[in-house]
């Protein structure tokens, strides 16, 4: 074998074995891309809890309680027009009404009276509501202040005097809770009060009765938040407003109530609160007038239907 032919062979051998050993090579599918380690999930944002909650569930709520009252301004004025016939003739004497004040010239002071209020759930936001106070004050005083006149007759200095004061209310509305949640709601109430307001006086020669009746149209707000299951919290305000000029009929009446209620179940519960009223009215024929100011705790019971 010659030089030439055995650099020949060799070569091809070499070419050969690379060529085998190249092919596989080329062959081969290229690896996938690695897979990334997984990943642990996201931390879930935590989520306010859902309170169970005792006292919504009814249809008809009717609370009953004792209003524990500590009036501050308790004054009422009457003036009559008497008239008197004597030989045919026919004379008029306008007699002015003092401003009467009850509490401190004749005697009134703190009283506990009744209440009476009913919820009727119409749908989950809509509500009608009523409530019935009747506050009938009843005093007497031995020896009068001073004089003074009510009701056409005038009182005098020194003589024994009894009197009586009713201021009987009650009101009608309709609620629309707009905003509701888990723990509570706020709402907006309109609504309709009548305010009866009748005052008596005697002494052992004389006695005399006045009383108006006024109809007011009213705006309110009101809310509710539970701060447990059975436990909540209540704040309604109103305010009524006839409105007149200085020498008509016109009136005004601002009430505030809040109180603490624990839900014995969802059929049954209790109530403390504090209520206020700040109210006065001018009636213009006969004149009039009074104002009557009013704050003070209650206790009471509700049920639901």
């Amino acid at each position: 074998m010659t030089m030439r032919r055995a650099v020949y062979t060799v070569c091809s051998v070499f070419v050969t074995v690379g060529l085998f050993a190249a092919a596989p090579l080329h062959a081969q599918t290229p690896p996938p891309p690695a897979t990334p380690p997984a990943q642990a999930p996201a931390a879930a944002e935590p989520v306010a809890p859902v309170v169970a909650i005792l006292g919504e569930e009814y249809h008809v709520e009717f609370s009953a309680g004792a209003w524990i009252t500590r009036p501050s301004t308790v004054e009422y004025s009457d003036t009559e027009t008497l008239t008197n016939t004597a030989n045919g003739t026919t004379t008029s004497t306008v007699v002015n009404g003092s401003l009467v004040d009850f509490r401190r010239l004749l005697g009134l002071s703190n009283q506990t009276f009744p209440e009476g209020r009913l919820t009727v759930r119409l749908t989950g936001k809509h509500k009608l509501r009523g409530e019935y106070i009747p506050l009938q004050y009843k005093q007497s005083v031995a020896s009068l202040a001073s004089d003074f006149n009510f009701n056409g007759q005038t009182y005098k200095a020194g003589q024994t005097v009894e009197s009586t004061y009713h201021w009987n209310q009650w009101k009608v509305a309709y609620e629309f809770d707009a905003l509701t949640f888990d723990r509570g709601y706020v709402g907006g109430m309109v609504g309709m009060s009548s305010m009866n307001i009748s005052a008596a006086t005697a002494n052992s020669a004389q006695s005399g009765t006045a009383s108006v009746n006024i109809l007011m149209p009213g705006l309110g707000a009101t809310g509710r938040y539970y701060l447990a299951e059975k436990l909540s919290v209540t704040a309604d305000f109103f305010a009524f407003d006839l409105p007149g000029s200085g020498t008509s009929t016109h009136a005004h009446s601002l009430e505030i109530d809040g109180y603490v209620m624990f839900n014995f179940n969802k059929h049954a519960g209790a109530q403390v609160g504090v209520r206020a009223w700040d109210a006065s009215h001018v009636w213009n024929s006969p004149l009039n007038t009074g104002s009557f100011t009013v704050v003070g705790p209650y206790v009471g019971g509700t049920a639901r239907f």
